[in-house]
């Protein structure tokens, strides 16, 4: 009984790999929307970012983002998110935004280079298909394309966040993807996140 266990273990083993084994081929168009698959159809949630605490001081004087950082303070304070308190100590002026309860269930938090910052969905990120297919010269397995995508659906917070960076709407983004065979799989990689859709792709 044991022997035919392991018999069949085997047998079952070998068809799965032979199933999830993808045939080398050369990589085409129409196989590199395949390889993407389902990736391209998902719907991603895009969050902007505000610090929690605004500073300057002369030594660390005001800049454009410190501007726009305390400006969504101020929006978020007159939505009734944040409460504001603001500090003078010494020679440093601070603005502290701080969650009220109806901003308790919008407004997350998270670490930034600028310390504690608050965070929250602004809109949502949508795929729109593969553009710009090239195959590797000489290797016929390798190839790159551009994966087409845009902001969509803003949510009420959307235009409170002044700090959110080239994040305009329905606007088309490209993110650079290469395709390669390894393992007996078909695999791909982001190598630019977000680049210009008529910038053509090249090795």
């Amino acid at each position: 009984m044991q022997k035919l266990r392991a018999a069949s273990f085997c047998i079952l083993h070998f068809a799965f790999c032979i199933l999830a084994c993808a045939r080398k081929e050369p990589l085409t168009a129409a196989k590199a929307r395949a390889i993407i698959g389902q990736y391209q159809f998902v719907v991603e949630p895009v969050y902007a970012e505000v610090p929690q605490r605004v500073w300057w001081s002369p030594r660390a004087p005001k800049d454009s983002y410190d501007e726009l950082a305390l400006r969504t303070l101020r929006n978020l304070e007159r939505a009734g998110y944040v409460r504001i308190e603001e500090k003078q100590s010494g020679d440093i002026t601070s603005f502290i935004g701080r969650v009220t309860p109806k901003g308790f269930p919008i407004l997350g938090t998270a670490p930034s280079l600028r310390g504690p910052c608050l965070r929250a969905t602004i809109c949502k990120k949508r795929y729109d298909g593969l553009r710009n297919f090239i195959r590797h010269p000489t290797d016929p397995t390798t190839g790159s394309a551009e994966l087409i995508w845009h902001y969509s659906d803003p949510t009420p917070l959307y235009a409170l966040f002044e700090t959110k960076v080239n994040k305009p709407l329905n606007r088309p983004f490209a993110s650079t993807i290469s395709f390669y065979y390894k393992d007996y799989q078909w695999r791909f990689d982001v190598t630019v996140r977000k680049t210009d859709p008529d910038r053509v792709p090249s090795y």
